[in-house]
């Protein structure tokens, strides 16, 4: 059983990449740069979720 489980989880990752080839080809084509703005609105949201998890661990490290 574990082995049907092995290539049953196979074949699911072969038909996903099938899956997404055309759109992988799609925003090759479009090939959009990132601007200075771009990266900042990305780490923004990035670094308040560090902080937050910052937090939680210390808040719980307290009790």
């Amino acid at each position: 059983m574990e082995l049907f489980l092995k290539i049953a989880v196979a074949a699911m990752l072969v038909l996903l990449l099938v899956r997404l080839w055309p759109a992988y080809k799609q925003w090759q084509a479009r090939d959009i740069k990132a601007g200075a703005g771009d990266w900042l609105a990305a780490l923004l949201p990035l670094g308040a979720v560090v902080l937050l998890v910052i937090l939680l661990m210390l808040a719980v490290r307290t009790f």
